[in-house]
Formats: structure tokens, C-alpha cells, sequence
């Protein structure tokens, strides 16, 4: 199967503005210029540190070496100043 394919967890956060865009009804879907200001909301609410937080599989977690590393890999890139989510 395809990874994309299985369910994850990590973007809880984005629930309600996913559920909305995918609503049956199209007309009740937000219009990008909607989706855009409500998603900066969304990201200006969090810490850096979960928007770094690692996306698995529902119901898996990681090792602790594993963890560890990931963990290593974002401090250092908090370090270098690299944002959790990129900006044009």
C-alpha cells in the first residue's frame, strides 16, 4: 500500500479547517481566501516544538533512540534558525 494512504497522527490541530474544506456540501467549504488566514491562526497558536512533532502512523510511536534522534535533529535545526514550517 501507499504510506500517504494510511491514516496518521501529528495534524490533529488542523481537524476542524480540514473538516471544513472537505465538507459534502461545496458550497459550505471555505474559499482559500478563507483557508489562509484561519491556517496562520492555527500555526501562530502553537509552539515550535509541536509544529515540529513527528507524523506517524495512527496508533504508532516511536523508540526511543528513534525519538531521540528526531528529537537531536530539530534541536539542531532550531539552532541553525530553520522554522518548523517554511515561509516564502
Amino acid at each position: 500500500g501507499w504510506d500517504y494512504a494510511r491514516p496518521k497522527q501529528g495534524f490533529e490541530f488542523m481537524r476542524k479547517l480540514v473538516d471544513d474544506m472537505t465538507d459534502a456540501d461545496p458550497q459550505k467549504r471555505p474559499k482559500m481566501n478563507e483557508v489562509v488566514p484561519r491556517l496562520n491562526t492555527i500555526i501562530k497558536g502553537l509552539s515550535d516544538w509541536h509544529l515540529r512533532s513527528p507524523v506517524l502512523e495512527v496508533g504508532k510511536q516511536l523508540t526511543f533512540k528513534q525519538r531521540f534522534r528526531y528529537r537531536t535533529k530539530q534541536l539542531v535545526r532550531m539552532a541553525r534558525g530553520i522554522p518548523a514550517i517554511p515561509r516564502p
